[in-house]
This record gives C-alpha cells, structure tokens and sequence, in this order.
C-alpha cells in the first residue's frame, strides 16, 4: 500500500487515499471521489494531476512516479 494526499477539486479538505502500485489512474480517482462524496457530489468526467500534469487514466499508479505521501489533484476534465 502507499498512502498518497489526494485533493478532490470542490472539496475543502485533502485526504489520505491508500493505493496499491498496480491500480489505475482512473481507479485512484474513483477512490477520491469515493472518500469525498459526503462534502462532494460525484463527477463523471475526471482527470488526475500529478506535478502539474494530467496522467492517462489507465497508467499505474507506480507508473506515475508517485510514492508515499505525494500529492495528486483529482479535477473535472470536460469532454
């Protein structure tokens, strides 16, 4: 497991989101919005940041480099 800070964007709060290295980007963001949606109403259309740059949905999460205690944003993405 790595604990990762995920901030959801509309939330007023990050969180700590556990992610195993062979999940998805898109997983990982399910997982915010999952954590979130007491103070956050689900979005369908949803891209992740990582260091400033959005990752493609079916990287892994060891993929993008992150490792325990790295930041990630979870945004709209507009289609």
């Amino acid at each position: 497991m790595i604990p990762l800070y995920g901030f959801l964007q509309g939330d007023c709060m990050g969180l700590l989101i556990l992610a195993e290295p062979a999940d998805t980007v898109a997983q990982l963001a399910d997982r915010m919005q999952s954590a979130a949606s007491v103070r956050v109403a689900p979005r369908e259309h949803l891209r992740v940041i990582v260091a400033g740059r959005a990752m493609d949905p079916a990287m892994t999460v060891a993929a993008t480099g992150l490792g325990p205690l790295d930041r990630f944003e979870v945004v709209a993405d507009w289609p």
